[in-house]
């Protein structure tokens, strides 16, 4: 098509877009379905997933809701829009946690739309803009990261504003038009970089699409480079905002920007040094390669990475696309090749993001030319496109959505609210999703907030000594295990040793441990307990119950330390005992983590066990036992509660 007649084409588009029905609904319908999509999977709840696509959501969610920083690097102005938008979300009374996902969603809207906005300008046709931008919108990571609180779809947004800059098809004629997108490209690149350091792989495209222009002997260069300078490093005014927050006591600060030490680990990022490495070898190269391969796979389907690179090395090469497509191909080099180099140092698919709308941007410019040049390839081709999103949907929508339902979150808030409020609850969570969600119900929904979070580096002792009780979960002692062997962790470890002294345990309700630096021990006019073996008494055993589950609860107490180390057998039967029954058995007590050998004379430790409530189940039967040197089980009686007898409080729930 002549310059001319494609230029009249591109100013009438809109006009012929509105005297035709269908094409309005084609606008209209295509993207509301995209936005009906993403409505069915957008995260409206606290993340709790260590997924990594979801590891770092939880911290996000928190952050912008409560004016608070995020990991390195930081991402300040990310964070200072983000408490803007989510703040009338939920005045309006939406979950704070749907409202940072609906922040990332709209920077999605923006790349989606300027996307398609791009190819409709550069086509003059509205069916290959829609169908890119939908297409693009559906790609797995770019899909993901436009429903949940992430800073990917933030920094994609911006890697689109500038393509745009570059490549809308108005002319280039006199300098003032070329300073004018050099200095947009200055402001914008400089945001995007320091947004995301990542937006910097694009710049060879960006200056592919300039370097026609740079030899304009018009332009006053003495004026625009200090001038781009200066607006590339506004991007950098915002890491002000982390020390800042930090000076003011904020309740949700990463790391220690109030310092400079602080300040340049957040920008620099070198906690993430240590993922920065090269191959070792070619066997390295090469499966970095073939790891790249399955990811662009995996984000648009292997057919459709097939027909985007053949949609991509016929754009760059024959079509009359060729220059925007070649723009386009080069800015998607950049983040290629760091991928393929440094496949550990982030998370690869999200840097591959570009690569992924360089595939379907040429891809729609290519079935736009083949439809007017070739009319049966170019029919042939449109309906791929059109196939396309569907099958991207087919393909991801049912795995997206159980990742942003995933309970995990809300199963942790639920445990917390079981914590005893007696006294001055502080909860223990080493620092990631889990941790996240404990602070999301203190700090933003106020469900716990009265109970003190804190992380793997909180100062347990001085905890203990202002009056606090600390409690964990059990999983805690999976990242960091006991100071002595269990059957999960037979390497002992002295990190609790280093951080809170000695280390007891008791169980404080069903999922909580209660973590003390001296031993529970019993009052000198206590009565003694019921003896069973090796010194170890029981002193009291009770069941409680809700409408799902029974709980048992056993106080342990020992006159010296055992000489024995008995497993726990806990039995849901019937009035007579019954082949398998339903058990809660235990190898130590506390949750398997607490040998009884481990205990000082005189201790008591609480012990709390579930059982399914069944209809059948008519009696809790528990005690201790082991396995002699012939290999016979030995056990050493037998205690047996009612579940008749029950406490059931309508209140209390434990989850």
């Amino acid at each position: 098509m002549p310059k001319a007649a494609k230029s009249r084409s591109q100013r009438l588009s809109f006009r012929r877009l509105a005297a035709r029905p269908a094409r309005v609904a084609a606008v209209l319908v295509l993207p509301l379905s995209l936005l009906l999509v993403y409505a069915t999977t957008l995260q409206t709840q606290i993340n709790g997933s260590s997924n990594e696509y979801m590891i770092d959501v939880g911290e996000i969610q928190v952050a912008l809701n409560v004016w608070g920083t995020i990991h390195h690097t930081g991402y300040p102005l990310f964070a200072i829009l983000g408490n803007l938008f989510t703040l009338p979300f939920r005045t309006l009374g939406i979950e704070p946690a749907a409202a940072a996902s609906l922040y990332a969603t709209a920077w999605g809207v923006v790349a989606l739309g300027g996307t398609g906005l791009l190819v409709w300008r550069l086509t003059g046709r509205v069916m290959p803009g829609i169908l890119s931008a939908v297409v693009l919108g559906l790609a797995r990571s770019i899909w993901i990261h436009n429903v949940i609180a992430e800073v990917y779809s933030m920094g994609l947004a911006i890697t689109v504003l500038m393509l745009v800059v570059v490549l809308w098809p108005v002319p280039w004629t006199g300098a003032w038009r070329v300073e004018r997108r050099i200095m947009w490209l200055a402001l914008l690149g400089g945001i995007g970089v320091s947004h995301h350091r990542a937006v910097a792989f694009i710049a060879p495209g960006l200056l592919l699409a300039l370097w026609p222009h740079l030899k304009n002997d018009r332009i006053n260069w003495r004026h625009l480079i200090p001038l781009s300078i200066g607006l590339a490093l506004v991007g950098f005014l915002p890491y002000i905002y982390l020390p800042l927050r930090d000076w003011q006591g904020g309740e949700w600060v990463y790391g220690e920007p109030g310092t400079l030490r602080g300040l340049w680990i957040e920008f620099s990022g070198k906690e993430a040094d240590r993922l920065v490495t090269l191959p070792a070898d070619a066997a390295g190269w090469l499966d970095n390669i073939k790891n790249v391969w399955a990811i662009l796979a995996g984000e648009i389907t292997l057919p459709g990475l097939l027909f985007g690179l053949v949609g991509l090395g016929l754009a760059v090469t024959v079509s009359p696309y060729r220059r925007a497509a070649r723009v386009v191909a080069l800015s998607a080099a950049g983040p290629t090749l760091f991928t393929i180099a440094y496949h550990t140092a982030v998370l690869p698919e999200a840097i591959l993001m570009p690569t992924v709308l360089a595939l379907v941007f040429s891809t729609a410019l290519l079935v736009d030319w083949l439809s007017g040049v070739k009319q049966p390839l170019g029919v042939t081709a449109l309906i791929g496109l059109v196939i396309w999103p569907l099958a991207l949907i087919g393909l991801h929508h049912g795995w997206i959505h159980d990742l942003v339902t995933d309970p995990t979150g809300q199963e942790t808030i639920a445990r917390i609210k079981q914590v005893p409020r007696d006294g001055q609850p502080a909860f223990m969570l080493p620092w990631g999703p889990r941790y996240s969600a404990a602070a999301y119900s203190s700090l933003v929904t106020g469900e716990n907030d009265d109970v003190l979070m804190v992380d793997h580096k909180g100062n347990y002792s001085r905890l203990l000594a202002d009056g606090y009780q600390l409690y964990t979960e059990p999983e805690t002692f999976y990242t960091y295990p006991p100071p002595w062997p269990t059957p999960f962790n037979p390497q002992p470890s002295e990190w609790w040793h280093e951080h809170l002294g000695q280390l007891y345990l008791t169980s404080a309700a069903p999922g909580i441990i209660r973590l003390q630096n001296s031993p529970w021990l019993a009052e000198a006019d206590d009565p003694p307990g019921v003896p069973i073996v090796y010194g170890i008494a029981r002193r009291d055993a009770w069941l409680t119950c809700d409408d799902t589950s029974i709980y048992l609860h056993v106080i342990w107490q020992v006159d010296s330390r055992p000489t024995g180390d008995p497993s726990i057998f806990v039995h849901l039967t019937g009035d007579e005992p019954a082949p398998n029954p339903p058990n809660a058995d235990s190898r130590h007590p506390v949750y398997g983590l607490y040998p009884f050998t481990q205990w000082s004379p005189g201790e008591l430790a609480r012990d709390d066990f579930t059982l399914p409530r069944l209809p059948d189940g008519t009696q809790v039967r528990f005690g201790l036992y082991e396995q002699d040197a012939s290999g016979q089980f030995v056990n050493y009686g037998e205690t047996i509660l009612p579940v008749t007898e029950c406490q059931i409080d309508p209140e209390t729930s434990y989850e």
